[in-house]
């Protein structure tokens, strides 16, 4: 066999053989909370809000994750209904829709919406709304229009990629009182202000 037939088996070989598959990728929060696994294509971005635990985008589209205490609301349908309120202002004709469903055996809320936004752009958007516990979970994701149908069942299925971990909002250790004064009372340093 001559040089030319060795390459050419060698490259037969390597168009045979699969390219080994990138796995999901779990994105946790800054603070331990929470965590979602993406599949592969999605990267972890920097958070547009502070309230914002995760974000990532595939590109195409962007799935936003936050944990609120359940003190905050009345109830699982309140938080749905505010939240979504809020959001959906953004949009000047959108008419979104509302399901009752299951994440991951846990009741959720599902408001799935497309309109065109004031500055023009016309995007579609999803928000899941879990009731995990101790805490609500929201998870929206977003995509402009001419991606949207593509992305639409990709980005409902990030809510049951989801996962509340046991530290989630856990409260700061508690502060011990301070030790006793050894100055006698008048002679004592000024107490420091309380952080706001």
């Amino acid at each position: 066999m001559d040089a030319k037939g060795i390459l050419m088996l060698t490259l037969a070989g390597f168009a045979v053989l699969p390219l080994p598959a990138r796995a999901d990728m779990t994105i946790k929060s800054d603070d331990g909370s929470v965590e979602i696994t993406v599949p592969n294509g999605w990267r972890q971005t920097k958070a547009a809000l502070p309230n914002i635990q995760i974000q990532a985008t595939n590109g195409r589209a962007t799935v936003f994750v936050r944990t609120v205490a359940k003190a905050d609301y009345r109830d699982l349908q309140s938080f749905a209904a505010v939240t979504a309120s809020r959001f959906m202002k953004r949009f000047v004709d959108a008419e979104p829709k509302t399901e009752d469903v299951q994440v991951n055996g846990k009741a959720a809320i599902r408001v799935s919406a497309e309109g065109t936004q004031e500055n023009g752009v016309r995007r579609g958007a999803i928000l899941t709304f879990i009731d995990a516990g101790g805490w609500f979970v929201e998870v929206l994701g977003i995509a402009n229009a001419s991606a949207f149908g593509a992305e639409k069942q990709e980005i409902a299925d990030m809510a049951g990629r989801v996962k509340v971990l046991a530290a989630a909002g856990a409260a700061p250790p508690a502060q011990t009182a301070p030790p006793a004064p050894s100055a006698p009372p008048g002679r004592q340093p000024p107490s420091a202000r309380p952080p706001r």
